[in-house]
């Protein structure tokens, strides 16, 4: 799971640099409108992901400040990492 993970991040970040490359040199022709809907669509998507998970999750998962940052970038993948980090997160138990 954790290869998938990182495979993952590689992807979203050869797709959010391809995107940020259009804003800072702009692509010929008809791409620039693309890569410009692309990017405002990928980020409206993860922005509703991480809506949906920090308000249906919020008491179940312990989050930190950085989570919600990789939901954003990341989607789905960055939260399999969030999920996966969870057994590591929790405080030790003593009774």
């Amino acid at each position: 799971m954790t290869t998938t993970i990182w495979l993952g991040r590689g992807l979203f970040a050869i797709v959010w640099g391809a995107m940020i490359a259009n804003l800072v040199w702009p692509f010929p022709g008809k791409g620039f409108a693309l890569f410009l809907i692309l990017l405002f669509l990928l980020l409206g998507l993860h922005l509703v992901q991480l809506l949906m998970f920090a308000t249906v999750y919020r008491e179940h998962i312990q989050w930190r400040r950085g989570d919600y940052w990789q939901i954003v970038a990341f989607g789905v993948v960055g939260w399999m990492a969030i999920v996966q980090a969870q057994a590591k997160r929790q405080p030790p138990q003593t009774d």
